[in-house]
This record gives structure tokens, sequence and C-alpha cells, in this order.
């Protein structure tokens, strides 16, 4: 027995060596396929949902879903054929709010624009419009008329109430009836004619009617002309 015992020993502390090595060492971790990054339409992203998103993915029927946009990209080609450029920019707008990754109705909607700008500019070729501040240049205060020697005298006084010099300044009075029908006209020059008239200067005018005409109701005085 005695014999047997350095074999017995060597055997168990073998034995323990190997029970304590083996259970120092930790199981392998058990590895796991990576996960698939879902596709999220871009709507999906701004509102913050998460959803499954495909545009080409096929409806109940096998064919591609269709979300409506191709309707108003057509509508937009035939606005944009008969010369509606504002229209179909509003029509692109929906068919884009639909399908935002559309290039075609970007590529359509940059041209209706450029159509509008186009269409805008032609317009105001033709027909400009000039809009400024009311801006009077002359004032006519004080109109008084008389008779003397068979003639009829219209009196007044004009004061520039522009920001410059205005000269070789010419009036206009006109007769009138009951009617309001013209039934004469004369015109006359301030006494300053020679020199004009500064900002905020007045001068006297007199325009002489000889003879008027009978049933004289009413007058008018007005500037015709100036530099």
């Amino acid at each position: 027995m005695s014999r047997y015992r350095p074999w017995l020993l060597s055997g168990l502390l073998i034995g323990c060596i190997t029970f304590t090595v083996m259970g120092q060492n930790p199981p392998a971790p058990q590895r796991t396929s990576p996960a698939v990054p879902q596709r999220t339409s871009p709507l999906a992203r701004l509102s913050g949902l998460q959803e499954d998103w495909n545009p080409q993915s096929p409806g109940p029927t096998g064919k591609p879903a269709d979300s409506g946009a191709q309707a108003f990209l057509t509508q937009a080609k035939a606005m944009l054929a008969d010369g509606r450029p504002a229209e179909a920019k509003e029509a692109l707008k929906t068919a884009i709010r639909l399908e935002p990754m559309n290039i075609e109705g970007w590529n359509l909607y940059d041209r209706a624009v450029e159509a509008e700008y186009l269409l805008r500019a032609r317009e105001e070729k033709v027909s400009p419009v000039i809009e400024r501040d009311l801006k009077p240049v002359f004032a006519i205060d004080r109109v008084e008329s008389y008779t003397e020697y068979n003639s009829l005298y219209v009196v007044g006084e004009l004061r520039n109430v522009s920001d410059a010099m205005r000269q070789r300044i010419e009036l206009s009075a006109e007769l009138f009836d009951e009617n309001k029908q013209e039934l004469r006209r004369e015109s006359g020059r301030l006494r300053l004619k020679d020199r004009g008239l500064f900002p905020s200067e007045s001068s006297l005018f007199e325009i002489e009617f000889p003879n008027p005409p009978p049933g004289v109701k009413s007058y008018r005085v007005r500037v015709t002309n100036y530099e």
C-alpha cells in the first residue's frame, strides 16, 4: 500500500490543478449577428417616428405603392405648358411634400420658379408701373377774377413748393358754363418769368380774356409747363 501512495498523491494534485484552471476560465461569449438597420422615411425622421419605409415597396396588388405625387406632377407639367407657372409651383409643392426625394419634382419646381420670374419681368416691360410718394411742385393760392374794359382777368399767386428752382413756368386758365362745358382757354406767365422761382418763393400771375364769352360760371387755373 505504501508503494502506491506517491501515485495517488500525484493524481490528486494533478486533478486539483486541472479543476482550478478550468474554473478560472470564463465561458466564451456567444456571438450574435449584427442587427440590420431599418430604413426610415425622411418625413418620419422629421417627426421623430421610426418606421420601415421603402418608396418602391409593393402594395397589395404587387405594384409599387402610389403616394399621389405623380398626379400633381402631371398637373404641373400641363400648367407650365399653358404658361401658368404660379399655379404649377403650388402643385409641385404638394408633390414634393408627398415625395421629398423625387428628383423630377425638384427639377420641375426650378423650372416653374424661373418661368414665373421671366413672365413677371416681361409684364413689367409691357406695362411698367411707377409708384412714388406724392410731392407737389407748385401751389396756387389766392385766385381771383375781375373785369375791366371788356376783358376778364384771372389773377393769383403761384408758390414753388419743390426743392429745386423752377424756370419758364407757364399757366393756363379755362372758362366753363353752368354745365361745366369749356367755353374758352387762355395762357399766361409769371411776372418773374425771366428769373424763375426759387424753393418756397412765390410770384403773382395774371391771365387776360379779352371779350369773354357769355354764360361764364366758373374757371380753372393750372400749370401747363415748367423747367
